[in-house]
Parts: structure tokens; C-alpha cells; sequence
């Protein structure tokens, strides 16, 4: 008989770390902005016993949330953690490789040939509107 192995991991983890890491942050702005800081002296604790509070909890939720998914992924056999085993093999391909056009190069006596047909055809143009237009 197999061993069957049940590891309950919590699906908004992810979430309850963020949060906890923005209550540890934020404690610690009420710390900073505190009377402790601002007397530089550990005798006006009580006055920023809330900001304290907020960090000792937060900080022990991140730790327990930290700890519960390191020792639940530790617990998981290699062999679940990665899709690719020694079963599946990934092989290649035979693929035709592209060919690029090469640069069509031009001389010197083609773009000016092709420059006069162009300044030709606008002044045909420009004569046919000023026809119909007088």
C-alpha cells in the first residue's frame, strides 16, 4: 500500500503574506513616527503602544504564514513539484528556416529615371486639374 500524503496549503497565501507585510509596514511608519523616536528614549512606550501592538501581531502572522508554507513544501515529494519527470520528453521539431528578401539595390540611372517619371506624372496632373478648372 501506498502512503498517501495530505498537505493542506491555504489558496490565498499570497494574500495573507501581502497583508501582513503591509501591517508590519505600516506599524513600523507609526513607529518612526512615534514619540519613542521623537524623545529618542524607550520610556514613552505606552504612548505608542498601538503602533506596537500592530507590530508584534503582524510580525508573528508573517512568521507562522512563512513557516506553515516552507514546511509544507518541504513536506511535498520532488516528484509533484516539477510537471516535467523523466517520463515526458520534450523533443524537437523539423522546421523550415524563413528567407528574407535580399535589399534590392538600385544604380544611380534607375532612381533618376524613376524620379523623372514621377515629377512627369505630377505636372500631367497638375495640367489636367487646371484644364477643368478654367
Amino acid at each position: 500500500m501506498a502512503k498517501t500524503v495530505e498537505i493542506k496549503i491555504p489558496e490565498d497565501i499570497e494574500f495573507r503574506v501581502i497583508g501582513n507585510v503591509f501591517g508590519v509596514l505600516i506599524a513600523s511608519a507609526g513607529l518612526l513616527a512615534g514619540e519613542m523616536l521623537r524623545q529618542r528614549s524607550f520610556d514613552y512606550w505606552l504612548e505608542d503602544i498601538v503602533p506596537l501592538l500592530i507590530l508584534i501581531w503582524s510580525g508573528f502572522r508573517l512568521f507562522r504564514n512563512f513557516l506553515s508554507t516552507m514546511n509544507a513544501y518541504h513536506d511535498v515529494p520532488s516528484q509533484a513539484m516539477g510537471s516535467a519527470s523523466g517520463t515526458s520528453r520534450i523533443q524537437g521539431e523539423k522546421v523550415i528556416a524563413g528567407h528574407i528578401a535580399a535589399k534590392p539595390s538600385y544604380s544611380a540611372d534607375k532612381v533618376v529615371e524613376e524620379v523623372a517619371k514621377r515629377i512627369e506624372a505630377q505636372k500631367a496632373d497638375a495640367l489636367k486639374k487646371n484644364k477643368f478648372t478654367n
